[in-house]
């Protein structure tokens, strides 16, 4: 902690959560040193069609579904809270009682453990691709498998599910949209180009997607990926947060091997400490954080 304490010191990270979920994120930082810059690239708004939920709830209580995966504590709220509006939250409970449950990470699996909803697993990679890995242990041919997520959600792990032959059906249950207050734009452009911003973390391929679609219309896209590759530590949270980034041309600084926000910022420290260590950079009051 105090090594993380002294690398992270002085050094400005920006996190890419939604506003309402980055405040431990911001906490962590600020405990290790570090100064937390939040550029929210997501805004989380509930669905106004509630049917698809209703038709979830039909076949729940019919025994058409076999496990459920819950991807996020989001997915798990806007679910429950969709439910209490139907006056089908006792049922959802009840029916959720005789399928799979998996949660992608611990943060979803304490979500529902809130609700009185049971979890039969976590994956030891909190990802698509853990719960792909952790499955293809079982036979899940022909098991109807439903999926509560965002509209926005990518399609990597219904197609890996129907590869291994299930039959899969994402629930929408609530939206992530790019934030639309062009003063949250402005300022993290002028922070970018004047060098106040040292990390970037992004959580998902839906931040990446969104925070270019958010600032290429104020700057081109040439020089977005300029910036963020010569000016910025960048840390992708998973592969295909990593895939995202390549795709846009952005270079992947750190991959943390587990996916907690706290492990995240072990990985950023140990970089930067590595970084210090090279002849080119000696000391710490000589480290600009502009790697």
């Amino acid at each position: 902690m105090v090594q993380d304490a002294f690398i992270l010191k002085g050094r400005t990270i920006a996190i890419t959560r939604p506003r309402d979920q980055a405040e431990e994120a911001c906490k962590m930082i600020e405990e290790k040193g570090g100064k937390p810059y939040l550029i929210p690239t997501i805004e989380i708004k509930r669905i106004s069609d509630l049917s698809p939920i209703k038709n979830f709830i039909n076949d729940l209580m019919e025994g058409k579904v076999e496990y459920v995966i819950f991807m996020s504590a989001n997915g798990t709220r806007y679910l429950i809270n969709a439910t209490e509006s139907l006056g089908l939250r006792d049922q959802l409970i009840e029916y959720l009682a005789k399928t799979v449950i998996i949660a992608v990470g611990p943060r979803t699996a304490q979500e529902l453990k809130a609700h009185q909803i049971h979890v039969d697993f976590v994956p030891a990679k909190y990802s698509s691709e853990g719960i792909i890995q952790s499955l293809q242990k079982l036979d899940i041919s022909g098991k109807s498998i439903y999926i509560p997520r965002t509209k926005a959600a990518t399609p990597a792990l219904k197609e890996g599910l129907r590869k291994m032959g299930a039959k899969v059906q994402e629930i929408y249950v609530y939206e992530s949209l790019p934030p639309t207050d062009p003063d949250i734009k402005k300022s993290f452009l002028q922070d970018l180009i004047y060098g106040e911003i040292h990390a970037i973390i992004f959580s998902s391929s839906l931040c990446v997607e969104n925070l270019f679609q958010m600032l290429v219309g104020q700057i081109s896209m040439e020089k977005l990926r300029d910036l963020l590759n010569s000016r910025l530590t960048i840390i992708a949270i998973g592969p295909t947060t990593a895939k995202a980034l390549r795709k846009m041309g952005v270079k992947v600084d750190i991959v943390p091997e587990k996916y907690l926000f706290e492990e995240v910022l072990i990985a950023l420290a140990n970089y930067w400490n590595n970084k210090l260590k090279t002849p080119s950079i000696s000391t710490l009051d000589g480290y600009n954080g502009c790697l």
